[in-house]
């Protein structure tokens, strides 16, 4: 998915990922074009992987195609855009 200036993220299918290795985590953030984003941690990863994996669970329906999906921190850092952070 491409948005604006931000660099593009690759949302990868939730049944292609194992699971297992994704530990959910209590962070949030909410984006005004995509809705509430829930993360997940790679424990094999350490420190570097806390909150690595972003979803969108029930986006808004212009963007309905990404519900289903994970994406992944990428090397430059890519996360959800547009985000204002919370925590439950």
């Amino acid at each position: 998915m491409k948005e604006a200036a931000y660099p593009p993220v690759q949302y990868i299918p939730r049944k292609d990922v194992d699971m297992t290795q994704l530990q959910r985590t209590s962070h949030h953030t909410y984006c005004p074009y995509k809705g509430e984003c829930g993360y997940y941690s790679i424990p094999a990863g350490g420190e570097r992987s806390v909150n690595a994996v972003w979803t969108y669970e029930a986006p808004y329906a212009a963007v309905s195609a990404i519900q289903e999906y994970l994406a992944f921190i990428t090397r430059t850092g890519s996360t959800p855009s547009k985000s204002t952070s919370k925590t439950d």
